[in-house]
């Protein structure tokens, strides 16, 4: 004998299961899909939320290499990573569900994004301490001239600069408006 659940048992099930994903893995970008050996691309990678609830999700460069990340109220997305290849070629990038720091995975299926990599970058100096904080911006602490990592710091509510600054290599940009910050943090 085969017994069937209610109408209403089968919706209650469906909610429960949705309830697990309140965020869903949003798109990946590319600032371009064509750059050259050295030249930072930004990658954009978004959650969409839906019940305020947290998840965990992964960006995979192409290249071997993965950045674990989260969402949540203390972590806001979009992740913005800036990143550099050192080879020509072709990267699939993707951004998928994982569980990170106790936050469950992210649901939703895989997103993608290719960048192809060609030649050899023009050479960029590398910035100045005094060049990396647009004004009324002013550097907080130490720039790290071999990373590439600053914060920059205002009077909390100070309008964030226009144009946001590069990262270089493996760093993030970040902002905070509350406590009146942005900059790029490994």
């Amino acid at each position: 004998m085969t017994t069937r659940m209610p109408n209403a048992t089968l919706l209650v099930a469906a909610l429960l299961a949705g309830a697990v994903h309140a965020q869903v893995l949003g798109t990946i970008t590319a600032s371009s899909t064509t750059v050259k050996v050295g030249e930072p691309v930004t990658i954009t990678a978004n959650i969409d939320v839906i019940n305020a609830n947290y998840c965990g999700f992964v960006v995979g460069f192409g290249d071997g290499t993965f950045k674990d990340a989260v969402s949540d109220v203390s972590t806001p997305v979009p992740l913005v990573v800036t990143r550099t290849y050192d080879k020509p070629g072709s990267y699939h990038v993707t951004l998928g569900g994982k569980n990170v720091q106790n936050h469950p995975n992210c649901g939703g299926p895989e997103r993608a994004v290719d960048i192809t990599v060609t030649g050899a970058a023009k050479a960029v100096a590398p910035a100045k301490p005094g060049d990396v904080c647009e004004k009324p911006w002013k550097l907080s602490g130490k720039y790290n001239a071999k990373t590439g990592a600053f914060t920059c710091a205002a009077k909390s509510g100070t309008a964030l600069p226009a144009a946001k600054p590069t990262c270089r290599g493996d760093l993030s940009y970040f902002e905070n408006v509350k406590k009146g910050q942005y900059g790029c943090k490994p």
